[in-house]
């Protein structure tokens, strides 16, 4: 199974807007197939990335000139490999880092920089509640008082570092991607697998589209056929026996007293260096056995880096 993975390349503003408009004008002059999962071979939501536009292999001669495009709004997923099976998936990429993996120099530093990132924000919140009234004023000093509780109870761990057990994570930042693993048939009658990084639509704070991203899938429309595999992995039993955690910043401190650790069973599943699995699958033509299931490891010291909505610029 392979996965797909390609660099940036830049174009001049004239080019890039050229060909971005012909493969647009390309896609809605031809008709699009409606994904059926009673008679389809597909799984999985898709809802949480972009545009999902199935065509016809029979069109796939047409898109040539635009294999090589490095489109930032629309992608052809898989041009001379049209699908027989489509699986979608959702990706959480994390890290925990443990108590053990903690020196006390990290720790402290680790505190003492969140103390000071709350002690920033409280003092930037105290200046915006100077100028509001009404609702806003009293939402902003509830918000000062949570975080200036929150200081209060980090600094009291910061002295008493020996009575706490701490740890680490980005879980909670919800670095999620839907993926969207293809099986296509090879020349020779046999099958292969590749995975795709769906383009999700770009959005403002508020959640509202202000981009839509296309990704385009080729299909084969006669051999494509019905099947239901899955996959799972959490990591929330572990960080919820954590009764402090921290609100600011991309990663989370967690803290929990350490005499508490008495009396409750441990429950701790992930390891020290999580990984992400990937699921092939291999086992819908031919009565083959499920393929197996590997694993791609992120570590603290190297964490991953798939921004939802890449900041691509173009020179001019």
């Amino acid at each position: 199974m392979q996965t797909t993975k390609s660099k940036r390349i830049q174009y001049d503003t004239i080019t890039y807007g050229h060909m971005t408009g012909e493969l647009s004008r390309l896609i809605d002059s031809l008709p699009h197939l409606m994904p059926n999962r009673d008679t389809w071979d597909i799984e999985g939501d898709w809802s949480a990335a972009g545009e999902l536009i199935f065509i016809d292999k029979s069109y796939m001669a047409s898109f040539a000139p635009f294999v090589l495009f490095d489109c930032r709004v629309i992608k052809l997923l898989n041009h001379n490999k049209p699908a027989v099976r489509m699986s979608f998936f959702v990706v959480h990429r994390y890290w925990v880092l443990k108590d053990a993996k903690l020196p006390l120099d990290e720790k402290e530093q680790r505190i003492a920089e969140y103390i000071n990132m709350n002690t920033v924000q409280i003092e930037t919140l105290r200046r915006k509640a100077a100028t509001m009234t009404g609702t806003k004023h009293s939402a902003t000093l509830g918000q000062i008082a949570q975080l200036e509780d929150e200081r209060t109870n980090w600094t009291t761990i910061l002295h008493n570092l020996e009575d706490y057990e701490l740890a680490i994570s980005n879980y909670e930042r919800e670095h999620v991607y839907t993926n969207i693993n293809i099986k296509y048939e090879l020349p020779n009658g046999d099958y292969d697998n590749e995975q795709h990084h769906l383009l999700s639509n770009q959005r403002d704070r508020d959640g509202n589209i202000t981009q839509t991203r296309q990704n385009i899938v080729f299909v084969d429309p006669l051999e494509v056929l019905r099947f239901h595999p899955h996959q799972h992995k959490q990591v929330v039993s572990y960080l919820n026996r954590f009764s402090l955690k921290t609100t600011l910043g991309k990663n989370r401190l967690y803290a929990r007293p350490k005499q508490l650790l008495l009396d409750v069973p441990s429950t701790d599943t992930p390891s020290d260096q999580l990984a992400v699995p990937h699921t092939t699958t291999d086992n819908v033509h031919n009565g083959k056995k499920p393929g197996k299931v590997t694993f791609e490891k992120y570590t603290p010291e190297n964490p991953p880096s798939y921004p939802l909505f890449p900041d691509w610029q173009t020179k001019t």
